[in-house]
């Protein structure tokens, strides 16, 4: 059944069945522990919120943009309807009163009747249905300017498709060289202006405009969309997917191709993708989305709907010099629509959770509104009065309609807010010279902890694998919060019994290392002694210096705790194994 959330934002919010199960599973679950601000939290004690509850919010605008468009669809389409109702009207109007008072008489016949009546001609049972399903008095009560546009489009809809379109020309073109038209021309351009036409247009397009109107199905995919959006970030959300990976890519250059050339195609809306196909698949969560009318099969186009709003899929690029002239040449003709999930004609859609063309979507609605909230600044972005007065409308471009989601001319100042809100939540949090500080410092421990033993963590397929390696593993990944940071913090304090044991053993292999090369020195004894004590050596040093690694990445936790952080980027150099001030 549904559930009624009590959100801090949009206050009280209910959402569908399907995405309340999706909210209680593990790997939804761990978004709790992923701070929305990453390292602002040790800057602005407020901004405590995580992913989780943002998640949330989005999953709410996103349907309530969804249905208020459905809405204003619905309000666009009735006007045409009941304009194509009054022109088939018309034409029966025109029927000779004996033919119409007999058509009449035939409504009162049964199914069964009309089939008998083989003599009528297939128009005719056209006009009869027509007939049985409009009403005549309706006509009646039209005003005279009503009648008018009727007989305006009955006579559109006689003219061939090349007096339309010179029509269309016509109408377009400049004033000077009209007086230099024929008759029947001129005659044609004073009866009918550019409205006429374009009533015309869209009423003879009706029938597409009605496979473009937005279904149920296609607000709970959004919705999903909206819930699953975020679902890849790693600990402290973008420092795992920016500085820390980052980090990780620049260290390992040349070390691991295969490594590197994976983390460099790694992106969260990737993870996202992965962890929402990891989430359907662990909980059983595909029947329950059959159940309310979803396609997730194989080729389940509303499976493929979802994960093309998170991410957009990639064009595919040429492969040589010669197809990327042959693209050139081809240019815009040849443009492909790139989604599978919904055909062209629902191209809005992709816009309302992460929209590619604007940056206008419901995932900035909510992280403004939520992060203002937290950090204690005002937002100047009014959402609610986006979505009252959002439409969906034909944008030519490229040299063919588009529909996308679009707002009056009288809302360009609102929509001016967005950027400067974006703009101020950037300078004021996000770039903030302490939370630099503080996240340079959470990179530096984690690097040195990152292929630590004891911070390994526990693939699908029993690996244990690197902290910069659980992205690749959804099971590991979701073990991956921003718990990370306590239990370095605390690490000594976790272990079973200080190992003091362990430590006697590590110098007992120490002094045997020193008794071994003294005596290969002193004896000059066999190769195989000497390579004995390398091998001695080798893993002491290694277990010291990841004992020093850790020791050095919790030293900097404290730091960050104590508030004793890096006074500029400069002092975030790595010398000798140490990290160092920079006087």
């Amino acid at each position: 059944m549904a559930k009624v959330f009590n959100d801090p934002i949009h206050g009280h919010i209910e959402l569908h069945p399907l995405l309340v199960k999706i909210i209680d599973t593990p790997q939804f679950q761990r978004l709790r522990n992923i701070k929305q601000l990453g390292g602002v939290y040790f800057v602005y004690p407020g901004a405590s919120h995580n992913r989780f509850e943002h998640s949330i919010g989005v999953a709410h605008l996103a349907g309530e943009l969804a249905k208020a468009l459905k809405v204003k669809q619905l309000e666009q389409i009735k006007p045409l309807e009941e304009l194509k109702e009054l022109k088939e009207l018309k034409k029966l109007k025109k029927l000779k009163p004996e033919y119409l008072e007999q058509l009449k008489k035939l409504q009162n016949l049964t199914p069964q009747d009309l089939k008998e009546l083989q003599e009528l001609m297939p128009e005719d049972l056209d006009k009869l249905k027509k007939l049985q399903n409009s009403k005549l008095e309706d006509f009646e009560k039209l005003k005279a300017e009503e009648l008018e546009d009727l007989e305006k489009l009955v006579e559109l809809e006689n003219l061939d498709f090349t007096k339309l379109e010179k029509l269309k020309k016509l109408q377009n073109s400049k004033s000077e060289g009209l007086e230099e038209l024929n008759p029947e021309d001129k005659k044609m351009l004073q009866r009918f202006k550019p409205k006429d036409v374009e009533k015309f247009e869209k009423l003879e397009r009706l029938d597409e405009l009605k496979k473009s109107l937005i279904s149920d199905q296609d607000v709970l995919c959004v919705q999903i969309a909206g819930l699953c959006h975020d679902l890849g970030h790693g600990p402290f959300s973008h420092f795992f997917d920016g500085m820390f990976m980052d980090a990780i890519k620049r260290d390992k250059k040349g070390k691991a191709d295969k490594e590197v050339t994976d983390n460099e195609k790694w992106t969260h809306e990737k993870a996202s993708i992965e962890m929402f196909k990891h989430l359907l698949d662990q909980n059983g969560l595909k029947e329950v989305m059959k159940k309310y009318g979803l396609k997730v099969d194989e080729d389940g186009t509303d499976l493929v709907f979802i994960e093309e709003m998170i991410k957009k899929p990639q064009d595919e690029k040429p492969q040589n010099d010669a197809a990327q002239d042959n693209e050139h040449q081809n240019n815009d003709a040849s443009k492909k629509w790139p989604y599978k999930g919904r055909e062209e004609k629902k191209s809005f859609l992709y816009e309302i959770v992460s929209n590619k063309n604007t940056g206008i979507d419901v995932d900035k609605f909510d992280y403004f509104a939520r992060d203002c909230h937290h950090l204690g600044i005002p937002n100047s972005f009014d959402h609610q009065r986006f979505v009252m007065f959002a439409r969906v409308c034909d944008v030519e471009e490229d040299r063919k309609k588009t529909k996308h989601i679009c707002s009056r001319d009288k809302e360009s100042a609102n929509l001016y807010d967005i950027f400067q809100q974006r703009l101020s939540i950037h300078r004021r949090a996000c770039q903030h010279k302490i939370k630099m500080a503080v996240e340079i410092m959470l990179k530096d421990a984690l690097i040195l902890v990152d292929d630590h033993p004891d911070f390994k963590i526990k693939s699908s397929k029993g690996e244990m694998l690197n902290i910069s390696q659980a992205n690749g593993d959804m099971e590991a990944y979701t073990k991956l919060t921003d718990h990370v940071f306590e239990r370095i913090l605390h690490y000594q304090e976790g272990r079973k019994e200080p190992s003091s044991e362990e430590e006697r053993k590590k110098e007992q292999d120490l002094e045997q290392a020193r008794e071994i090369l003294q005596r290969v020195e002193e004896e000059r004894k066999k190769e195989q002694d000497l390579e004995q004590a390398r091998e001695i050596l080798q893993r002491v040093e290694e277990e010291r210096k990841k004992e020093q690694d850790l020791e050095q990445a919790r030293e900097i936790l404290k730091r960050v705790m104590e508030r004793d952080l890096y006074r500029c980027v400069g002092q975030a150099k790595k010398k000798s194994g140490e990290v160092r001030k920079q006087e």
